[in-house]
């Protein structure tokens, strides 16, 4: 990292931890801002919004608009502002992407319309840096932007916190396989899939035990009632109460969403020896490595196809209603057999969540 340069954060309304962990991890003597960030919290999805209505897109994502900000004034000449999905406007800047499209609000229809003005912008060396949350996404932009802003792009993997010490080990299994689900947005991260999955997984392993971390649309209520083995607790948690109240007590994360860009829970998971079992979108794969720390499962449907976006792109808003209609009842059966097999086997469940353990120290922790 160039020494001497000075870094001012872009002081956008909704980071989350990720982002405020970028900030307050850059080397402080380079920072102008910090302060305006020391007691910040990380923005979370409320109840209200998980359950009625955060799908529904701005008038931002609806219009297509291209995602610039102003350089904020006053700000000497040399200062490189450093923005999350937007390009800015005048003077050095620093771009950190979880998906190229957040550079156009997440709107497909706007990418074609400023796609060249965006790569002038990228490639012009007043970008300083182009820094990609992992490897799917400089692949996005890849294909978006060419080899020259691809060879520009990094990938800087989040900082995670506090993370189990290497030589801490991972706890031993014990008879009992204790399975978790964390997400706010219970439908669209494969929620009633899991559910169907856990029923099967109890009839052939009573003491199984599924935890579910989430805003539960009260649809499913009755089903989890009639299912023994399963507690909600509301989605409430702060990052650290999630590791020390349910990361460190689990054996498998169970993460079958349809919609993610990156999942730092599936992180967190790995950096506390849990097993994962996941469906392969868009950078999971990138942390889960089928049959080594856990299974990849293909998804019934996703907003991705590989690294770039499906026709489902442009549906978020519906998509709980397209998977209640949608056959899921395949990949069902995959979840079940996933699940099985580290249920009924304490060993096998062991070295599942070593391999977890080891896949975060070299790979992720070493980027760290």
């Amino acid at each position: 990292m160039a020494q001497g340069r000075r870094i001012y954060f872009y002081e956008h309304a909704y980071l989350r931890d990720r982002q405020l962990d970028t900030i307050r991890d850059w080397p402080r003597v380079e920072v102008l801002n910090l302060e305006r960030f020391a007691d910040r919290q990380g923005a979370q999805v409320s109840r209200s919004r998980a359950l009625y209505g955060s799908l529904r897109p701005s008038w931002r994502q609806r219009v297509p608009l291209l995602n610039v900000k102003r350089r904020p004034r006053g700000l000497p000449a040399d200062v490189i502002v450093y923005s999350w999905g937007a390009i800015v406007a005048t003077g050095p800047f620093i771009v950190d992407l979880d998906s190229p499209y957040a550079l156009t609000g997440y709107n497909l229809k706007a990418m074609p319309l400023y796609r060249g003005l965006l790569e002038r912008a990228l490639g012009h060396p007043r970008c300083v840096e182009i820094r990609c949350m992992s490897k799917a996404c400089r692949e996005t932009v890849r294909a978006l932007f060419g080899d020259r802003i691809h060879g520009k792009a990094q990938v800087h993997y989040p900082r995670l916190h506090s993370p189990r010490r290497a030589g801490d080990g991972v706890p031993t299994s014990g008879p009992h396989c204790r399975f978790l689900f964390v997400a706010t947005q219970f439908e669209i991260k494969g929620g009633a899939a899991l559910l169907c999955a856990f029923r099967r997984v109890q009839e052939q392993v009573p003491t199984a035990r599924l935890d579910i971390v989430s805003h539960v649309p009260a649809a499913y209520r009755d089903v989890i009632t009639r299912c023994a083995g399963v507690t909600v607790h509301e989605a409430t948690f702060t990052r650290e109460a999630i590791r020390d109240l349910f990361l460190r007590q689990s054996d498998v994360l169970v993460h079958p969403t349809y919609v993610d860009s990156f999942s730092m829970v599936v992180l967190e998971a790995l950096s506390e020896g849990v097993a994962v079992i996941a469906t392969d979108v868009y950078a999971i794969r990138e942390m889960v490595h089928d049959g080594v720390n856990g299974v990849l499962l293909q998804p019934p449907l996703s907003i991705w196809d590989g690294c770039m976006p499906s026709p489902y792109y442009s549906k978020l808003e519906e998509m709980p209603e397209i998977i209640g209609r949608t056959d899921t009842s395949t990949f069902e059966g995959q979840l079940t057999k996933a699940m099985l097999t580290l249920a009924l086997n304490p060993a096998r469940r062991h070295e599942t969540k070593a391999a977890s353990r080891d896949v975060f120290t070299t790979e992720f922790a070493a980027r760290q």
